[in-house]
């Protein structure tokens, strides 16, 4: 997986990606944020969206249609109507903990976990890719405990309430999971912001409300995603 830096930083070759993540057919390449967001005036300072440039798309447990690590584009039609003023998401995690997301011109804020930086994370149960990255997630959790959080999104089909628990067990997930099907508006916020195409894992690197960094290439090793934050602090 590669890293976006929100300034320059030029993608390496796409061969590197076949074995990190499931990559969909195409993807984005050297087209700053900036010509993403412009709409929303935003300027960010550290984040880029990539030209289209043909890969091979992963075939772990694919469907004719698509990957396992691809569960596409969210549409318009798929986004709840709320008589709330502007962005704000009220959500609540499979295990019935309230979390409050606002949109900001650069990223979200998380007003209860005001100081730290966020990890927002978009993942699929039945992608192994998103399996393989759950040990790292937990890794940076703990090594930054106190200063960051982690917030995923499970963006496949809804779990069962007995498939969730032995699933937060048997991978000892200690922190909040929502249901994508509960947080559609969000995830068509990160689509349409910054540039999300469906690709899981997909990861928000977020500080003060501002995205910082994008992980979008496959699964995020321990090294990238603990040089990304260590420079945040």
């Amino acid at each position: 997986m590669k890293r976006k830096r929100v300034v320059s930083i030029v993608m390496l070759s796409a061969l590197a990606l076949l074995n990190t993540g499931c990559i969909k057919k195409y993807f984005y390449n050297n087209k700053n944020i900036e010509n993403e967001v412009k709409n929303q005036n935003i300027t960010p300072t550290k984040a880029e969206v990539t030209s289209m440039i043909p890969v091979i798309e992963c075939e772990e447990t694919a469907t004719p249609k698509k990957s396992n690590c691809d569960i596409g584009a969210i549409s318009k039609d798929e986004l709840k109507k709320t008589p709330q003023q502007g962005e704000q998401y009220t959500l609540k995690s499979i295990r019935g903990k309230t979390i409050h997301i606002s949109k900001t011109p650069k990223g979200f804020l998380f007003p209860q976990y005001r100081g730290k930086v966020i990890i927002l994370e978009m993942f699929g149960k039945d992608c192994p890719h998103c399996t393989n990255e759950i040990p790292v997630i937990r890794k940076i959790r703990s090594k930054y405990r106190g200063k960051l959080e982690v917030i995923a999104i499970q963006s496949q089909d809804r779990m069962s309430k007995s498939f969730a628990s032995n699933y937060i067990n048997q991978y000892k997930i200690r922190y909040p999971i929502i249901e994508g099907e509960d947080a559609h508006n969000l995830q068509y916020s990160v689509q349409d912001t910054f540039g999300w195409t469906g690709i899981l894992p997909y990861i928000l690197i977020i500080q003060d409300g501002i995205v910082k960094y994008i992980h979008d290439r496959g699964e995020a090793s321990y090294k990238e995603l603990n040089r990304d934050i260590s420079e945040l602090f």
